[in-house]
């Protein structure tokens, strides 16, 4: 392999200066901008939205819940209230004896909460772009500003990887661990210094300078290992300029100077196998490989290659088990012809991530190598700062696109711990954002995004308000009803569709609708028996929240005889074996009325549609709402003519009275179904 990296420097201050690299480093360009400048204190590396007490619980009851009602829910499943807003609706409260992942399921089945989650804490958004060259980072926040690095260029705005809005969400977690393969990191650094991964045999209380405590076979391989020089320092003067560039922008601390990278919060090995010197060979990156493999590095960034495969390479890949991001190359060429190869970045192994360039614009950058079935996704590789031995540069290249994905991968390890390499890489690869500019150069023609790959949580839903009977159904062995819900909310990606569960007295939860873009569902509920819907919102990029449980509706058929049926004025008795129970009520005098009256959340009127049937008022609890008209060219038994519904149980009335339609003036009424 001839991977190796030739610097020419030509201004000892460090000021834009500029590499020059050989056609098979991925460091395209490097021009460095700052020196070095003093570490500050480091913020903290959590992330930006914690929990302040595991034990307390956030509830906002419903509106039109009562004082008696939030008390009576408290005093019910035993709750401590810690805290109440003046108006009562919200409060924080504790669970006795119980965790507060019970209170929550608890207080979410109730009909009076609205919504439920855990107590977190908030921090101000605007840290992160404290850093000092946060605005210059376009990978991670696009403004459509105009750079000055290796080039002059003008953004468009957002043509990034919404590196910001994952930081709202993580910054990565301290126990993810990512190998950078390269030439070597400097720790030193003040955006690196607090992201050196250590290695726990080598460095406790007991561990012996010069001595192989861990028994790995490595001397004090604290934070890596340099297989060039067969040596624990991973940083070597002059060396390891593209190791840190590309690490700082995996991992740069969140720390308010320099610049910040994709994922702050995590750690770095750093596995040195290509200098300047002769290293580089496959025989040193398979051992890398394999001593991330030791320690279960979940991801490795390989920003090197060259146009010959290696079945040893592949093979230690294979078997690192860990998701491998490979840097596509840069020599503008398609990868999918077999006139020019780059490997690893094209080697058919499963898990191989490689990432192609793009521009501050989001065209494909003219020198990144690129293939639809070869290259999987596309990440910001040009005019990118990051850190550098001595302070801050601007580099080029698929070498820098790399980390963008190597970080974004971090996060959603961080977010999703114990996720399979199959199912993280997928989850990349899915979550990503359709780009144009690389349609048909990549396998998925996307962008990488972090917001999306960090997000794990999906939309908070709000149970069923209301059930309705549907007016024109027929009444048989069950109640055709439709159900309705207030929109759930979802903090990053929006929502996209809901998942409606049902459970059927005692029986277990099954769905029966799993992509619903509507706030409603039309579903039959048997009579006499009760029925739960629950309710889970679905995000943008696929998750499913936890799920709103609904009250127990029972749907009940009274027949036309009820005696919380009132009949007034003339009415008749009439048999017939099309309609319910054999018989119904029939009248053709005006003014006649029957007043029904119970306690439900919905109450409808079965009668019967026919060539001589009329019109009828009805009015609910006393108030006149509509006129119904029973005409229909042929007859129809059992049909629903009228339906009311409430948001909740409660005594109310319906009213019918006959009008006395000219030449049709019959009105029948066969049943009252409910839902209570």
């Amino acid at each position: 392999m001839t991977s190796r990296l030739s610097r020419s420097f030509s201004d000892p201050t460090y000021d834009a200066r500029q590499m020059r690299a050989s056609p098979y480093p991925l460091a395209f360009v490097i021009g460095l901008i700052a020196c070095l400048v003093a570490p500050s204190a480091a913020l903290a590396a959590d992330p930006a939205i914690s929990a302040t007490d595991a034990d307390q619980v956030l509830v906002r009851y419903r509106a039109d819940s009562t004082p008696a009602q939030r008390a009576n829910v408290a005093r019910d499943l035993g709750l401590d209230v810690v805290r109440t807003s003046p108006d009562g609706r919200n409060q924080l409260v504790i669970g006795r004896g119980v965790s507060a992942a019970t209170v929550r399921r608890l207080l979410g089945e109730d009909r009076n909460v609205q919504a439920v989650a855990p107590n977190y804490q908030r921090e101000l958004a605007d840290e992160f772009t404290d850093e000092q060259y946060f605005g210059l980072e376009w990978g991670i926040h696009n403004t459509g500003q105009t750079l000055n690095g290796t080039h002059q260029q003008t953004g468009i705005v957002d043509v990034d990887i919404d590196g910001l809005e994952a930081l709202r969400i993580t910054t990565g977690s301290p126990n993810v661990i990512v190998a950078v393969i390269d030439d070597g990191v400097d720790f030193s650094h003040p955006d690196l210094s607090g992201r050196a991964w250590t290695n726990p045999g080598e460095s406790g209380p007991l561990a012996l300078p010069g001595v192989d405590d861990d028994g790995n076979g490595y001397v004090d391989d604290i934070n890596g290992w340099d297989f060039c020089n067969n040596n624990a320092t991973v940083h070597d003067a002059n060396q390891d300029g593209h190791g840190t560039h590309v690490a700082g922008t995996i991992a740069a601390s969140l720390n308010g100077t320099g610049v910040v990278g994709v994922a702050p919060g995590i750690k770095v090995m750093a596995l040195k196998f290509i200098d300047n010197n002769g290293c580089g060979f496959d025989s040193m990156a398979i051992d890398a490989i394999d001593y991330a493999k030791s320690f279960g590095v979940p991801v490795i960034n390989a920003s090197w290659g060259d146009a010959h495969r290696s079945l040893p390479l592949e093979s230690a890949i294979a078997e690192s088990g860990a998701l491998f991001v490979a840097a596509a190359g840069n020599n503008g060429r398609n990868l999918d012809t077999t006139t020019y190869n780059f490997y690893p970045a094209e080697s058919p192994v499963a898990n191989i991530l490689s990432v192609a360039a793009i521009d501050q614009r989001g065209d494909r950058a003219s020198f990144s190598n690129y293939g639809a079935s070869t290259v999987d996704i596309a990440a910001p590789g040009t005019n990118i700062i990051s850190s550098y031995p001595g302070g801050f540069a601007w580099s080029d290249g698929t070498s820098m696109a790399a980390p963008h994905v190597t970080g974004v991968a971090a996060l959603g390890l961080s977010v999703v711990p114990g996720i399979t390499t199959a199912a993280l890489k997928s989850r990349i690869l899915t979550r990503g954002v359709p780009l144009p500019g690389v349609v048909g150069k990549t396998v998925t023609g996307k962008l990488v995004n972090a917001m999306r790959v960090a997000d794990a949580v999906g939309p908070t839903a709000l149970p069923v308000d209301r059930h309705g009977i549907n007016v024109g159904s027929i009444v048989g062995s069950s109640l055709s009803t439709t159900m309705t819900w207030p929109p759930a909310t979802d903090d990053h990606s929006g929502v996209s569709s809901y998942v409606v569960r049902r459970r059927v007295g005692s029986g277990a939860w099954s769905i029966i609708a799993s992509s619903l873009t509507t706030r409603s569902f039309k579903v039959a509920v048997p009579f006499n028996t009760a029925t739960q819907f629950g309710i889970s919102g679905r995000d943008g990029v696929g998750n499913v929240g936890p799920q709103a449980v609904s009250p127990t509706v029972t749907a009940v058929l009274l027949q036309d005889g009820t005696s919380l049926a009132k009949y007034a004025g003339s009415w008749s008795l009439v048999s017939s074996s099309s309609v319910s129970n054999g018989k119904l009520h029939a009248s053709t005098r005006t003014g006649a009325s029957v007043e029904f009256k119970t306690t439900a959340r919905a109450i409808s009127i079965v009668g019967r549609k026919g060539p001589n049937n009329g019109k009828a008022k009805i009015y609910v609890d006393g108030a006149y709402v509509q006129t119904i008209d029973l005409y229909r060219s042929s007859t129809q038994s059992k049909v629903v003519v009228y339906n009311k519904s409430w948001s909740t149980n409660g005594l109310h009335s319906v009213k019918l009275v006959v009008v006395g339609t000219s030449g049709r003036p019959k009105v029948e009424v066969d049943a009252f179904p409910i839902l209570r």
